[in-house]
């Protein structure tokens, strides 16, 4: 975890950072960038499939996604980034997962 400076350029470097899609006139999508460590990425996705049921902060995340309309592998990309900067977070600070902490506003 040393060689990020921030969750951030973890993320980034996942390729789990959005990227808009555009050109002139055109608005596209956004979409994920990809261009990360694909390993990185499916060693998240199944993890991140668990958390969906069972972490209630991601639970929390994927309901307000929800709301929003977001669905299927948009909730499972969103899960993906959010559990790899709470592993950011618990490695860089060595403090154990608190689920109350991420709820903290």
């Amino acid at each position: 975890m040393s060689r990020f400076n921030s969750n951030k350029a973890l993320v980034a470097y996942a390729g789990l950072n959005p990227i808009l899609k555009e050109s002139g006139i055109w608005k596209g999508q956004t979409r994920l960038s990809k261009k990360g460590n694909a390993m990185l990425r499916k060693a998240l996705y199944m993890p991140a499939l668990a958390a969906l049921r069972y972490n209630p902060v991601i639970l929390a995340l994927c309901n307000r996604l929800r709301e929003k309309g977001k669905r299927g592998k948009y909730l499972v990309c969103a899960a993906m980034k959010k559990l790899l900067q709470l592993a950011y977070g618990v490695l860089k600070s060595g403090k154990p997962f608190m689920a109350k902490i991420p709820f903290a506003r």
